[in-house]
């Protein structure tokens, strides 16, 4: 921003010359050279694209699951769905979980596991991939299952986030850090939300006074 900042100075500088001079006009080109490159880089294609895999340990969670998908779309984050069980299958969930790691697309786990959640910590321990919990809680049992996600051995680093938009979001933003496109959408639906609270502060000011 600082860069961009000078370069823009520069240029009101050259406008506010009463001669043009060859040494300005130089100046000029480099200062839209500087532009054309950054925006070059703004329309260069990914060679690739991150990804979110939300494996769930049962198709009764499917509805969780696609509150995640349907969130990652909005950021332009491709999600793909998967059932496996760490409790019941932890061989096929390693399978799973190589399938992924071999193509060299950056990925975000989603583990998505009521009860005694496993799935979470088996992906975390033997990945180096960001991990998510997820979990679906229920009314009877949210308060006492939260904390086989929240409780993790020593050596695990996978986080919990409860609301199936929030764990899209923050897979977006480890995305965002080197996609363009994906930052863009975050920083827009970041806008909008401080427009809505300007509106709506707005609203009540009127309302009070």
């Amino acid at each position: 921003r600082r860069n961009q900042k000078h370069q823009s100075i520069k240029l009101q500088s050259y406008r506010d010359l009463k001669e043009v001079t060859p040494e300005a006009l130089q100046m000029v080109k480099r200062n839209f050279e500087w532009v054309a490159e950054r925006v070059e880089l703004l329309l260069k294609p990914q060679t690739t694209q991150g990804r979110v895999v939300v494996l769930m340990g049962s198709t009764s969670d499917l509805g969780h699951c696609e509150k995640i998908k349907k969130a990652c779309g909005n950021y332009g984050v491709s999600c793909e769905l998967r059932v496996t069980s760490a409790h019941k299958g932890p061989d096929e969930t390693l399978r799973i979980k190589a399938e992924y790691e071999g193509d060299g697309i950056p990925t975000v786990f989603v583990a998505v596991a009521g009860r005694s959640n496993g799935l979470g910590p088996v992906l975390s321990g033997n990945t180096a991939y960001p991990v998510v919990n997820c979990p679906p809680l229920s009314a009877d049992w949210g308060a006492q299952d939260i904390w086989s996600s929240l409780r993790m051995p020593t050596g695990l680093g996978c986080s919990t986030i409860l609301s199936p938009e929030g764990a899209a979001q923050f897979a977006a933003q480890i995305f965002g850090l080197n996609d363009h496109c994906v930052w863009a959408k975050l920083r827009s639906c970041i806008l909008n939300t401080w427009i809505s609270l300007k509106q709506a502060d707005k609203k009540m000011r009127e309302y009070t006074l």
